[in-house]
């Protein structure tokens, strides 16, 4: 069954924000490379097992931890953008992995086969249900008994100066929205630690363990990459975006966002703060 309640999500990543990410997929895959190692080692994966990627985007985890499950193992990953699930099936074909498949599917709602899985892990795609709590009660009845799950997600704005940085430079010029409310879907969502795992007892997990890791993320391997993703992609896009500014006022944005980031050059490219959690549950 494929019963996307959260609408929103759906919506745009079936539209522009899927379309986005596809422009920019080959870059996101080694921005992220480091977050989804994070996952993959606290997930210590055996050979055999079953994995559930939820929220896997182009595959790039998915096809990883298929390598690490091996032959007898299997890995399926599930999202709601068909576009960029279509990307990460032509790639995991293109790399003769028969043991990954990729599906449509809202972890919030779909019907996953009951104790299922040894393990859920997510990078970056947990952080955007409608109702979090019945999310994971969802996700946790697709796990098998004692079965774990591992993901990670943003800690706030203040802390990852990745995002804080180009809003600033943005809010200049234009108004920035009314950031989400603490219930509210969206990338900082699971920036309390604690609402985490109030969520994730109340969902019937055990064993909660949350993780505070701090590193570095790139925004491009030069000023003019850099600016490009800066206002393209994630929060401060969106801030572009709602305001409608003109062609005019893009360009000075542009201008002071590059003079913000040069201070952030080096050798490795653009690099900026960010921070995570990296949360760790049993199914109890």
């Amino acid at each position: 069954m494929n019963d996307i309640v959260n609408a929103n999500m759906n919506e745009y990543w079936n539209g522009e924000g899927g379309q986005k990410w596809l422009r920019f997929q080959e870059r996101m895959d080694v921005h992220l490379l480091p977050f989804g190692q994070k996952v993959i080692d606290e997930a210590a994966i055996s050979a055999g097992e079953a994995i559930l990627d939820v929220g896997c985007g182009c595959g790039d985890t998915a096809i990883r931890m298929a390598r690490e499950a091996g032959p007898d193992g299997r890995v399926l990953g599930v999202d709601i953008s068909e576009p960029i699930l279509a990307r990460a099936r032509t790639r995991a074909e293109s790399a003769s992995h028969k043991n990954v498949s990729f599906e449509t599917a809202d972890a919030q709602t779909h019907r996953f086969a009951e104790a299922a899985f040894d393990l859920v892990v997510s990078r970056f795609g947990v952080m955007f249900f409608d109702d979090s709590l019945a999310a994971f009660r969802n996700i946790r009845r697709a796990l098998k008994p004692g079965g774990r799950m591992v993901f990670i997600c943003w800690q706030g704005t203040k802390e990852n100066e990745w995002i804080r940085k180009p809003l600033e430079v943005i809010g200049l010029h234009v108004p920035l929205p009314e950031p989400p409310g603490p219930e509210e879907p969206g990338p900082t969502a699971f920036c309390d630690s604690a609402r985490v795992k109030r969520i994730l007892s109340g969902a019937g997990f055990s064993d909660i363990a949350i993780t505070s890791c701090d590193t570095a993320f790139s925004l491009g391997n030069g000023l003019d990459n850099a600016v490009e993703f800066a206002m393209q992609m994630g929060p401060a896009s969106g801030a572009i975006v709602q305001s409608e500014a003109d062609e005019a006022t893009k360009s000075r944005i542009a201008a002071d966002m590059c003079e913000a980031l040069a201070a952030h050059e080096t050798p490795d490219g653009i690099v900026l703060g960010a921070a995570t959690w990296l949360v760790s549950a049993r199914n109890s």
